[in-house]
């Protein structure tokens, strides 16, 4: 991912009224190693259950704001697999997290998407994490490449979808 500036990460989010206001960007935003990122994620730290997720589409950053929703306790020791990252982890590992899409039409703003992701968002470092192969697999530098290829294309998938303003359809009468 390319490096980007701190107001294009916050004109990236598209569903905050109006686009990019209050976005709080975490305390190490210059520290970034971009080259290891598929996608800028963080908690607002005055809300823990606030999620921001940005990437780069087309040469151009999109981003939305994520809300946590509480875990169910009754989940016991389940599995479950970030839909980002393709990784299992246990279920509090795990969260869904949900994104209100962004419209001109008041009545159509309840309207969302969401998706299970890892709670921590470390989704870069388990596709970067060097797997373990057997003798017939393919080499270890040829598989992270697949993880990241998946990840890059499944975030940019699902931002295109949040982000994408929808339209007011009229039924006829």
């Amino acid at each position: 991912m390319r490096p980007m500036t701190r107001d294009e990460v916050r004109a990236a989010i598209v569903n905050t009224d109006p686009p990019g206001s209050r976005v709080r960007l975490p305390t190490w935003f210059d520290e970034i190693d971009w080259d290891r990122l598929e996608y800028l994620g963080w908690r607002d730290q005055r809300s823990p259950r606030r999620v921001y997720l940005v990437t780069e589409i087309d040469g151009a950053a999109v981003g939305v704001l994520l809300e946590q929703t509480p875990t169910r306790a009754e989940l016991g020791s389940r599995a479950m697999m970030c839909d980002l990252c393709r990784s299992s982890r246990r279920f509090n590992e795990v969260a869904l997290f949900t994104a209100r899409r962004p419209s001109k039409d008041r009545r159509q703003r309840l309207s969302g998407r969401g998706l299970h992701l890892c709670a921590d968002l470390d989704c870069n470092v388990n596709a970067n994490r060097k797997p373990s192969v057997g003798r017939y697999d393919p080499a270890t530098d040829e598989l992270i490449a697949d993880r990241r290829a998946g990840l890059r294309a499944r975030t940019a998938a699902f931002l295109v979808a949040t982000s994408e303003t929808q339209q007011t359809v009229r039924r006829p009468r």
